[in-house]
């Protein structure tokens, strides 16, 4: 395999049905790129990661250089991390906003943050800042099995389906709130 095949992908992402193989070949393009020089990122966003197993050490969810390959660093992305990165980046600002109108517990950001598409979202987001952050040459993203990545390109319908069904809230709200300003 020539680095010219992937000569002006900054991210390349590997994907297929699980058992296929995508982590062995997402670890074996990573480990080629690194090999050649390049500082490289090997992310795996399966909910059972196994890069741990393929290089012989816990990876988990910081990025961690991988020993015995210069230039290699993997990171294990899992839905709980997400979501609490995503809590952690919108949360207060949700809460202050919902509270201006409601009084609901800070509890209700998670509600919010299980919204269909919002960890979807959130992992492109937090994999393209990686991609764009200039701390690494390549990004080899090793996918979850075909059926969460279909969620995933299937995102834009999901979060349309959500986004009616969070109308339908809203205008109950507001129905509420219209009462209880008539009254007054």
């Amino acid at each position: 395999m020539s680095h010219l095949e992937f000569a002006d992908n900054k991210l390349i992402m590997v994907g297929g049905k699980g058992g296929v193989g995508k982590t062995t070949c997402s670890a074996a393009i990573a480990v080629h790129l690194a090999s050649a020089g390049q500082k490289t990122l090997l992310i795996s966003s399966d909910p059972t990661p196994s890069l741990s197993d393929i290089f012989e050490i816990p990876v988990g969810e910081k990025e961690k250089p991988i020993q015995d390959v210069e230039n290699l660093h993997g990171l294990e992305i899992s839905s709980e991390v997400i979501l609490q990165r995503w809590k952690e980046r919108f949360g207060p600002e949700i809460h202050e906003v919902i509270s201006a109108f409601s009084n609901l517990d800070y509890d209700f950001v998670a509600y919010i943050g299980g919204a269909p598409g919002i960890e979807e979202e959130y992992m492109l987001n937090y994999i393209m800042e990686l991609v764009e952050s200039g701390r690494y040459e390549r990004v080899v993203w090793d996918t979850a099995p075909a059926g969460h990545t279909l969620r995933l390109l299937h995102l834009p319908q999901l979060f349309l389906n959500h986004l009616e069904a969070a109308a339908k809230f809203y205008m109950n709200l507001y129905g509420a709130f219209e009462k209880i300003a008539s009254t007054v």
